[in-house]
């Protein structure tokens, strides 16, 4: 069984920047000012237009953007250069454009994944449907917002949380699960709906997820 730590993301050496609102929760930039600190150690790939809020926090050039480009300043473009990587099928929408390059084409298999809420809410919505399709592309997905983050959880795990924090799960098949350690457990039980795992809360320092299936945890910010 995989067990994560408190903060056990924050030594992924790759992060990945969507085209929703720019993160300004302190937890959140923490990850960019990672990047900013320690560029040859941390790898920033920006899904197009991602490339023009992450110019209003830091002059820095991502590594990569990947897209169709159609978001991305004329000036800005020019500027980046080689960094550029051009997929223009519309069959997908960019952010998995960038994880499938990130993850297939560079071999990156630990992430944390930024900016995915926020603008347009239907784009929100794809955004986070699409999470559990990337669970054989990676080892490790941690998405961070302003209020919280979502793991990707692909097998049983242990995870560390503070007793009190608010703990959502999202299950995206109908598949039995199991939760301990939470004010409401679960055992082998099939959550009905997408929203019927939300809104539980940590009991125990530990908390235990038993699936055979992707399913997505949320940690609230406490």
């Amino acid at each position: 069984m995989k067990h994560y730590p408190i903060n056990e993301y924050h030594a992924y050496d790759t992060i990945v920047l969507a085209n929703g609102a720019f993160p300004t929760h302190p937890s959140a930039l923490a990850h960019i000012d990672r990047w900013i600190n320690q560029p040859e150690q941390i790898m920033l790939a920006c899904c197009d237009g991602a490339v023009n809020n992450l110019q209003s926090y830091t002059d820095l050039l991502p590594n990569i953007v990947v897209g169709d480009l159609d978001s991305v300043q004329p000036s800005l473009r020019e500027r980046l250069g080689k960094r550029v990587i051009h997929i223009s099928e519309q069959e997908t929408n960019d952010l998995t454009k960038t994880m499938h390059h990130v993850t297939q084409e560079i071999g990156k298999k630990r992430i944390v994944l930024l900016g995915i809420t926020g603008k347009r809410d239907d784009h929100m919505l794809g955004n986070l449907v699409v999470l559990p399709h990337y669970a054989p592309w990676v080892d490790e997905l941690v998405i961070v917002t302003d209020s919280g983050y979502f793991r990707l959880i692909k097998e049983d795990a242990s995870l560390e949380v503070e007793v009190g924090q608010g703990i959502s799960i999202f299950s995206f098949e109908p598949k039995p699960i199991s939760l301990i350690g939470l004010h409401w457990p679960l055992t082998d039980y099939v959550l009905p709906y997408l929203w019927s795992g939300t809104l539980n809360r940590a009991d125990e320092k530990i908390i235990t997820i038993k699936t055979k299936h992707p399913i997505l945890v949320f940690v609230a910010n406490k």
